[in-house]
């Protein structure tokens, strides 16, 4: 956690190449296309619970429903639901089950109001008026609730593994679809909210989807988990829903999605129009119905990690293509055949597409999960081209499942809506992919750094003209300097020539095999000057060498918070880097330094706070704490602030407590006072009388 966070410097020579290429591509994109944020805004609550998008006003613009939950240190622990119009204001927002009089049926209902919160809110036009409901699923109840936020009715809730929407029976209602312990519909119905049971499998289910597969009025439901199942509707029958097809994978199912996937009547993949799409740990599935009993395995892929799905047309042909999430991104046709995949050096969670840039290719924004908090999943968000190429990433610890591509404010260009782990929710927009002569620079700087310098002088040179059509001199400028290399290496550069290259590219050892090479030539030649230039290098490769492994070796104790000892051998870093006069390493290192004196400082007040706990002085403690994660937080150790935060709760709550025992001390002590005062009187009034 501590390497991760405190981005120490620690440049490893295999690696050096491709985090060049990656800052190259990355620079290339800011300078091309900016990034700016359209809002950002910061609901009540410690956490965002969930944020889906909905459009209840029928105005085209969007607007997002968001849930938080958990008022850490107060005597209940509610929730909140807000509805944010396209400029991140607030429209309306509820606090729930404890303080809001129109929602009377939501706190009435629940047995136990000290503890009350949301977990998930959806968009549903269940009556087909034009207008969203809002379907709120609680830790006990679905409620649902107008476009104004008053409650409607509810229902006790069921355990919920996916929920999805669609006009199942043709009739312009919308239903949710619930996949848990059962498949479950709620729809609208004779003018009532009916909460209704489709099927109840053996075990539970992991996810729902609904598609017309035999052409008729209403749409069949596919269920997913231990196995794929297709459910019919007739409402002559007893049971109504009736299991038509069945597929056994072996594998459990984690996703599935019904869908046409070449988009086109024409050309039709099998004998219906609708695929079944199914995700699973290892392969990617697509189905077609097959009568009488049975789904038809169309094709399937091999995948790692497989963790979420979706379709989305990336190759601009109007076809949809597969996206799946797991070790890798991977991108498939619609005959199962590989477009591409992305390596992005870590797991992928979540996906999400949508043509940000409008030029008809679809981009890719994929999530990768690295830290939990409370069952919800936070991580970096990456940005792909239609190419697999890697456009954007975040720096920031945001939501990978709840992100959003839609042109909020409905003027002609898509933004991309992101929540992060400090319950901050924005909208970035120009969210543009890389053009043309990026394309063709990425593309050479790939060939470049796999030493592929044919190529790579090809796409370099093609970037070139691109750049001068664009009036980028920058941008030219820098493909003509790759040019350059790539000529040298090609043509007739010279040992020495290859070893400065490569000592500008920090390949140090690579760089002394040239360096070596050059001064045997000079020594054949008997030129003196040659040797000592080449002896000169080859000392400062060595330097560097020897600091780096200084910085390795600090990196390791730092990561077992042996801090003493990792200052001083930092330390014998940065004299090697002040005698070679590199200030940009002398003050990498020095930040480093001041790192470990920030975290050494931040452990000290967090141990200081642990120590006024355990004397039970909690007022103390909480202060300490409180100035300990803010240490935390600037080094960006999450644990750590965690941590801080749980103490920070439980003082607050022992805090309170402590008071309201003072409170009832104060009360008996006065109160004996006042007593003592009264007797006093009796007794001197009574001396009187006797008098």
């Amino acid at each position: 956690m501590f390497k991760a966070k405190l981005r120490f410097l620690n440049i490893q020579k295999s690696k050096l190449i491709p985090i060049l290429f990656i800052l190259l591509l990355l620079s290339s994109v800011v300078y091309a296309n900016e990034m700016s944020m359209k809002f950002s805004s910061k609901p009540k609550g410690d956490m965002i619970m969930s944020m889906r998008l909905i459009d209840y006003s029928q105005d085209s613009v969007g607007k997002l429903l968001v849930t938080t939950g958990f008022k850490r240190g107060e005597s209940y622990e509610n929730g909140y639901i807000y509805l944010f119009n396209y400029n991140g204001e607030i429209i309306w927002n509820k606090e729930i089950g404890n303080v809001d009089s129109t929602m009377s049926s939501i706190t009435d209902s629940h047995p136990d109001p000290a503890k009350f919160y949301p977990k998930d809110a959806y968009g549903i036009d269940f009556n087909g008026n034009g207008f969203k409901d809002i379907l709120l699923l609680t830790e006990s109840h679905f409620y649902i609730l107008t476009e104004q936020g008053m409650a409607k009715t509810y229902f006790k809730s069921v355990p919920v593994s996916e929920i999805k929407w669609a006009d199942v029976f043709g009739d312009g209602r919308e239903e949710a679809l619930l996949a848990g312990a059962n498949a479950s519909m709620i729809g609208y119905e004779g003018g009532e909210y009916i909460f209704s049971t489709i099927a109840t499998p053996s075990k539970p289910l992991s996810s729902i989807a609904s598609g017309n597969l035999d052409s008729d009025i209403e749409r069949e439901v596919v269920t997913a988990g231990a196995n794929v199942s297709v459910f019919d509707y007739n409402s002559s029958t007893t049971p109504k829903w009736t299991k038509k097809y069945s597929y056994n994978t072996s594998i459990d199912i984690k996703k599935i999605i019904a869908v046409n996937l070449d988009n086109d009547s024409d050309t039709e993949i099998g004998e219906e129009k609708i695929e079944i799409i199914a995700l699973s740990d290892r392969y990617v599935y697509c189905f077609h119905t097959k009568e009488p009993d049975t789904l038809d395995l169309l094709w399937l892929y091999p995948i790692k990690q497989g963790s979420d799905i979706i379709v989305s047309n990336i190759s601009g042909d109007g076809d949809l293509e597969v996206i799946a999430a797991g070790e890798k991104v991977y991108v498939l046709d619609n005959s199962g055949g590989r477009v591409w995949e992305s390596d992005l050096g870590k797991p992928i969670s979540n996906v999400h597409s949508s043509d940000l840039n409008e030029d008809g290719y679809g981009e890719v924004v994929a999530g990768s999960s690295s830290t939990y908090r409370l069952n919800k999943a936070y991580g970096e968000i990456f940005l792909l081209d239609e190419y697999g190429k890697l456009l954007w990433q975040s720096n920031t610890n945001f939501m990978t499942e709840y992100v959003i591509i839609k042109d909020m404010d409905h003027n002609g260009g898509l933004d991309l809506v992101l929540a992060d782990y400090s319950n901050v929710i924005s909208d970035y927009e120009n969210m543009m992919g890389a053009n043309k002569a990026d394309m063709y620079f990425s593309q050479a700087m790939n060939s470049f750094n796999n030493e592929n310098y044919r190529d790579a002088l090809v796409y370099f040179k093609i970037a070139r003209e691109e750049y001068k059509k664009d009036k980028n001199l920058t941008k030219t400028l820098e493909a003509d300097g790759y040019i350059e290399k790539c000529e040298l290496f090609l043509n007739t550069g010279s040992s020495y020539d290859k070893g400065l290259y490569y000592f500008d590219m920090a390949e140090y050892q690579k760089s002394i095999l040239y360096f070596e090479d050059a001064k045997t030539a000079s020594l054949n030649k008997k030129d003196f000057d040659g040797v000592l230039k080449a002896e000169e290098m080859i000392t400062k490769a060595t330097k560097y060498i020897e600091a780096q492994n200084y910085i390795n070796q600090a990196n390791d104790l730092v990561l077992e918070e042996n801090f003493d000892k990792a200052y001083g051998i930092y330390n014998n870093a940065l004299m090697i880097y002040q005698t070679l006069g590199d200030n940009q390493k002398v003050t990498s290192i020095q930040d480093n330094l001041l790192k470990i004196e920030n975290y050494k400082k931040a452990l000290d007040y967090f141990n200081m706070g642990k120590s006024y706990f355990s004397s039970n002085d909690y007022t103390n403690a909480k202060s300490y704490f409180q100035k300990a994660s803010a240490e935390f937080n600037n080094l960006g150790d999450v644990g750590k602030v965690a941590s801080c935060e749980d103490y920070i709760s439980q003082c607050n709550k022992l805090i309170d407590s402590s008071k309201s025992m003072s409170s009832m001390n104060d009360i008996l002590l006065y109160g004996g006072i006042l007593i003592g005062f009264l007797l006093l009187i009796v007794l001197l009034l009574f001396f009187l009388l006797l008098k």
